[in-house]
């Protein structure tokens, strides 16, 4: 059995990372996913884990994050810390599983992926601590074939963010179309010694003003006065007073190339972004199913990339940079029962302004600052139970991830999917357009929010997106 704190030790976890082996810790929060689609026209002479090893023995080379593991979760920051495994088993963190459907070959539910999903974002990174990797790929394909396969790479939210999870695929398929790179396919890969990346705060000062630090302290200690919560904001129901191994639930809406395509441009056309579009289609789809008597605030609460904003962090480097902004959306007056018709680019307008507004600061009055005055992680995380939520939704977007013109191999669909966060919003949608150029969403909620309510809204969802781009051809 593995000594785990005979490890090589590399840095302590930064305190975004540290949020994130909190919520690991207590099983409110298992991993992030993000799954992608191979195919080559002329296949393979060799086996599928052939090429899979081969690949990912290039991918960990290159990305030393691969290496580490947090120990001590139980611990807040300074105490949890990054140690580096000596080498690790592929056979032990990367799983081959026969395709019992096709893959939809164009825009389709895929149930067997959602399946998936559900069962790997139950599953944590505390067994056999020390000998595995927190992070592991499971490779659906077809019995037999080797010229199309599913990678599903799922990982611990302290290594990387959403947008680093791009730069994995990248270099895997980057590898994959360069074979001569590595020819061993041995399944044992010993990591480089290489010092992993500063975490985000050691790479930004996050200064925080005066009147951000007077504003939230107001809000938590004259919550009667200056964090009055509206009796007509829907979030979810109250979280529970006690709180054990929530469940994931998910649902998939895929849009073809070309709606994606023209809902991009009706975006631009009406100067606003893909990502506030879809929050503000989000809330429109869930106004459509609230009681219109209840319920005419919604606030959604949504991250963003901080990696402009850090200096010297190349482009093909993980890290874990984030920032969230929030928006609230009021019910249409004179609401229509049709999603569509109470649909307002206007709305989605101030809510790319609101985004634009967050950029500006770049990185100043970040809420990740406020984690200094948190010292136990776990008692502020506990702390939510038995209270209602502070937002409704959470809109994730890691944007459109390319595939080369070169190369043989070629990325397509991708699903970008995480746990439902039981301390935070109610329900999510991830967001990327993969390399086929069809926008993929991933829905995502827990325990307390019926999956027939969610049901309906991705189906309001899809009907208010496709008839957007129908509206729009009608007028052209």
């Amino acid at each position: 059995m593995t000594n785990v704190k005979e490890l090589e030790k590399l840095r302590p976890c930064g305190r975004l990372e540290t949020y994130s082996t909190g919520r690991h810790y207590l099983g409110y929060y298992n991993n992030v996913g993000l799954t992608a689609t191979y195919t080559s026209p002329s296949g393979s002479s060799e086996p599928l884990e052939t090429i899979i090893y081969g690949a990912l023995r290039i991918v960990i080379a290159e990305h030393t994050i691969l290496s580490a593991i947090p120990l001590d979760e139980e611990k807040s920051y300074p105490d949890v810390y990054f140690a580096r495994l000596p080498s690790i088993d592929l056979r032990t963190c990367v799983e081959f599983r026969q395709r019992e459907t096709k893959a939809p070959d164009n825009v389709g539910d895929d149930e067997e992926l959602k399946n998936l999903l559900t069962e790997e974002h139950s599953r944590n990174f505390k067994d056999n601590l020390g000998t595995k990797p927190s992070w592991r790929l499971i490779v659906l394909a077809s019995s037999g074939s080797t010229n199309t396969f599913t990678a599903a790479w799922f990982f611990h939210h302290a290594l990387a963010d959403g947008t680093s999870a791009t730069l994995f695929h990248d270099t895997f398929l980057k590898v994959l179309n360069s074979p001569s790179q590595d020819p061993s396919t041995e399944p044992i890969v010993k990591f480089p010694n290489t010092p992993l990346p500063p975490f985000f705060e050691d790479q930004h000062p996050l200064p925080i003003s005066w009147s951000f630090f007077i504003r939230t302290l107001a809000k938590i200690f004259f919550p009667s006065i200056f964090g009055k919560r509206s009796p007509t904001l829907w979030t979810g129901a109250p979280l529970p007073a006690t709180l054990t191994n929530p469940e994931s639930h998910f649902q998939l809406l895929d849009f073809s190339a070309e709606t994606t395509q023209r809902l991009a441009k009706l975006a631009r056309k009406h100067n606003t972004s893909i990502t506030a579009t879809l929050d503000c289609v989000f809330a429109t789809a869930l106004f459509a199913h609230l009681p219109a008597d209840q319920y005419d605030q919604l606030i959604s609460s949504n991250p963003a990339s901080m990696r402009r904003f850090l200096k010297d962090v190349p482009d093909t480097q993980m890290t874990n940079a984030l920032t969230t902004y929030t928006y609230t959306h009021y019910r249409h007056k004179g609401d229509q029962k049709s999603g569509l018709a109470n649909f307002d680019w206007a709305e989605a307008q101030k809510n790319k302004d609101a985004i634009n507004s967050t950029l500006a600061l770049e990185g100043r009055d970040n809420p990740v600052a406020l984690l200094r005055y948190a010292p136990n992680i776990h008692e502020y995380l506990t702390g939510h139970l038995g209270k209602a939520r502070d937002a409704s939704f959470q809109v994730s977007n890691i944007g459109v991830v390319k595939s080369p013109a070169e190369g043989a191999w070629k990325s397509g669909r991708m699903v970008f999917s995480q746990c439902a966060n039981p301390v935070g919003a109610a329900v999510g949608m991830g967001v990327v357009t993969g390399g086929d150029g069809c926008a993929s969403l991933c829905f995502y909620w827990g325990d307390r929010v019926a999956e027939e309510f969610i049901s309906k809204v991705v189906g309001e969802v899809k009907v208010i997106i496709e008839g957007l781009v129908q509206e729009e051809n009608a007028t052209k």
